[in-house]
C-alpha cells in the first residue's frame, strides 16, 4: 500500500493537460481503428493510468476505459465508501465500484457496440479479469496496443516535465543528507534518505543501496543491514504527482575513490544536460567516454515510461541495441564505470531535445 500523499492540485496538473493527453490518444485510436482503448492498474502499474487521469492507485486493482468520445470510466475493486476520494484524487467521467471490474467494462463494450478494443499490454490483463470481460462482451476483438500507447506517451508536455523536475530536486536533496564519513549501516541511511524524500512531498520512495562496491555492485533493498565499505552507492527512486525518477550516487570515504567519484558525477550532469535526440546511446555515450580520461564503460541502461509500469527498460549495453531517444521525450539514465581502478556508479533523468 502506498504510504506519501496522493492528492489532485490543478495548479501543478491542469485538467486541460489530461485532457490534451487523452484527446492525442483518442486520435490514435481512430487512426488504427479502435472503438475503445483498456487499460489495467494496480500498485506496481499505475502510470499509464496516473498519466490520463492523474489516479494513482494505492491498493487493489482497476481497470480503465477511454472510449471513442474520450470520456474515461474507472471499473475499481476499491469500495463505494472511497469512490469520493479516488473522485478528488483525479479526472475522472465515470467510476463503478464493484468486485469484477472485467465484467463491468464488457458489459459497457457490449452496450456501446464496440468490435475492435485496444489493450495495453494485453498479456498483462489478469485472466480474471479477461475471462469476465470476454464473458460480457463476447463479440469484442481484443488487441495489443502496447506500441501505439508508447508512441502517444513517449512525448513529455510541458506540465509533465515539470512534475519530473520536481520529481527530481526531491530526489537529489534526499541523497544530499548522506555523509560519507558518518554513514555506516545500510539499512539507517536508507531510512534516513527516504525520510528525507516523504517530508518534501514525495508520493512514494524506495531506496536501494550498494554496501560495497569493491565487493558487489548490485543495489538491493533499502531492509539490508549491512555494514558500509569505504565505497558505496545509492539509489532513490521517487514518485511526484505520478512521475517518477531514478537518482544514483557512488560515495566513497578514500580519497582517492573520493577523486574518482567527483569526476564521475560531474562527467554525468554534463551528460544528460545535453541528450542529443535520435541518436544511438550508445554513440552518444562512447563520445562522452572520451572527456573522461581512465575511465571504462561497464554497462549503461535507459529507462523510461511508456506502458503500465513507472519506469521501464528501453535501451541498454545489454540489449545489444543503442536505442535513441526521440525529441522531447524523458529518460533516466545509468551508467556503471570502472575509472582508475575505482568502481562508480550513477543515474540521473535526461531529457532529450525538441524538435
Amino acid at each position: 500500500m502506498r504510504r506519501g500523499l496522493m492528492r489532485w492540485d490543478q495548479d501543478e496538473l491542469p485538467k486541460a493537460a489530461l485532457l490534451d493527453r487523452r484527446a492525442r490518444l483518442q486520435a490514435t485510436m481512430q487512426r488504427d481503428r479502435l472503438d475503445a482503448f483498456l487499460i489495467y492498474t494496480n500498485l506496481v502499474r499505475p502510470s499509464a493510468v496516473c498519466w490520463l487521469t492523474g489516479f494513482t492507485p494505492y491498493w487493489i486493482d482497476s481497470l480503465l476505459l477511454i472510449a471513442q468520445d474520450g470520456s474515461a470510466i474507472l471499473a475499481t475493486a476499491l469500495s463505494k465508501r472511497v469512490a469520493d476520494w479516488v473522485r478528488s484524487t483525479s479526472c475522472l467521467d465515470e467510476i463503478i465500484n464493484t468486485p469484477r471490474p472485467g465484467g463491468a467494462i464488457g458489459e459497457r463494450l457490449a452496450g456501446d457496440n464496440c468490435k475492435r478494443v485496444g489493450v495495453l499490454e494485453l498479456d498483462g490483463l489478469p485472466a480474471g479479469h479477461y475471462d469476465d470481460l470476454i464473458a460480457a462482451a463476447a463479440g469484442v476483438e481484443l488487441v495489443d496496443a502496447t506500441e501505439i500507447f508508447a508512441g502517444v506517451r513517449r512525448f513529455i508536455d510541458d506540465t509533465e516535465r515539470r512534475l519530473i523536475e520536481r520529481a527530481n530536486q526531491i530526489a537529489v536533496a534526499a541523497l544530499a543528507q548522506v555523509d560519507a564519513n558518518e554513514a555506516t549501516e545500510a539499512s539507517v541511511l536508507a531510512g534516513r534518505i527516504e525520510k528525507h524524500a516523504r517530508l518534501n512531498a514525495a508520493e512514494e520512495a524506495y531506496v536501494a543501496v550498494a554496501p560495497d562496491l569493491d565487493a558487489d555492485r548490485r543495489l538491493i533493498s533499502s531492509l539490508c543491514s549491512a555494514a558500509l565499505g569505504r565505497r558505496f552507492a545509492v539509489r532513490a527512486s521517487v514518485a511526484y504527482k505520478g512521475s517518477w525518477v531514478r537518482r544514483t550516487r557512488a560515495f566513497a570515504r578514500d580519497t582517492a575513490g573520493a577523486a574518482v567519484i567527483a569526476r564521475g558525477d560531474a562527467w554525468l550532469a554534463q551528460l544528460v544536460s545535453s541528450i542529443p535526440a535520435d541518436q544511438p546511446l550508445n554513440t552518444v555515450l562512447a563520445a562522452a567516454l572520451a572527456r573522461l580520461p581512465g575511465a571504462d564503460l561497464v554497462n549503461w541502461m535507459a529507462e523510461a515510461s511508456i506502458g503500465s509500469y513507472p519506469l521501464e527498460v528501453v535501451a541498454s549495453s545489454r540489449s545489444g541495441v543503442g536505442n535513441s531517444l526521440p525529441a522531447g521525450t524523458f529518460a533516466v539514465l545509468t551508467v556503471e564505470l570502472a575509472s582508475d581502478g575505482v568502481p562508480w556508479l550513477g543515474a540521473a533523468p535526461a531529457f532529450a531535445a525538441r524538435a
